[in-house]
């Protein structure tokens, strides 16, 4: 778990290396500020998970390039997207008075995290419609899963789709905040992610996207890695290279287990 000292070290690290590079970018690079688009930086661009791993607050920073009008000010929106894996969605029915989980249905790619921020909210940003093609918020999530999901009837497609984005939600998984951005001053901008415990592990991208009067300026795309280590590590490559072995293991722990507290009862 990445430490308090540790995270204001590189936090401070992280402010003055984004301050002296915009400071380069108006005093030594005039003829960059033509261009517009965003700097960005991580106070940690790995996270390692632990036993005692309760969750972690990545602070991404940055700063816009390019002309500044005031009467049209840019916007910024982040987009942090984890690994994809397939899931198994059903629906429960009730059948002779139980409920019961039917009608398996593949859905060949999910992200296993996903969280957008923003300065404004979406639609005040940009159409549905350039959100959509980029990905970019919950009802793009939904047209994605529906377009991955094994269901010709795409009403139905769509119904698993929203049941799946509302149980990542409550699970904390996915995440949407309309003012999550908070830009400082005209160019700086900054961000919290926020990782809960049930994080997954894997490749993660942190995508900021500039906007101004409706339309992308431009985008930069950040990974950050979140892995397993010490112990728990051990036992997660254990499992996943030696399946065979893992669960006679686990059988034996088991039985161990019970024994003890047959004898335990025994004694009392």
């Amino acid at each position: 778990m990445i430490s308090t000292s540790q995270i204001s070290h590189t936090l401070l690290h992280r402010i003055l290396s984004i301050f002296l590079l915009l400071l380069s970018l108006f005093v030594f690079s005039p003829s960059v500020q033509a261009a517009d688009g965003v700097i960005t930086d991580l106070t940690a661009d790995k996270v390692p998970i632990e036993w005692n791993f309760t969750g972690a607050n990545i602070f991404l920073f940055g700063a816009i390039e390019g002309e500044i009008r005031p009467d049209n000010k840019p916007d910024v929106i982040v987009v942090v997207r984890g690994p994809k894996k397939g899931l198994v969605t059903r629906k429960k029915e009730r059948t002779f008075g139980i409920w019961i989980n039917k009608n398996p249905n593949k859905v060949s790619s999910v992200p296993l995290y996903y969280s957008v921020a923003s300065s404004r909210p979406l639609l005040d940003i940009a159409p549905a419609s350039l959100l959509d093609s980029l990905d970019i918020g919950f009802p793009s999530l939904v047209s994605e899963l529906s377009r991955n999901i094994d269901v010709e009837d795409s009403n139905v497609a769509e119904q698993y789709s929203e049941a799946v984005v509302r149980i990542m939600e409550k699970q904390g998984l996915y995440k949407s905040g309309a003012s999550g951005v908070k830009i400082v001053g005209d160019r700086l901008f900054q961000v919290n992610i926020k990782l809960d415990a049930n994080v997954p592990s894997g490749e993660f991208f942190a995508d900021v996207y500039l906007f101004r009067g409706g339309k992308l300026l431009g985008r930069r795309s950040t990974p950050i890695t979140i892995h397993k280590s010490g112990f728990e590590r051990l036992i997660y490559n254990f499992a996943y290279d030696h399946p065979f072995f893992y669960g006679v293991f686990a059988v034996i722990l088991a039985a161990i287990a019970g024994l003890t507290a047959t004898a335990l009862f025994k004694q009392d």
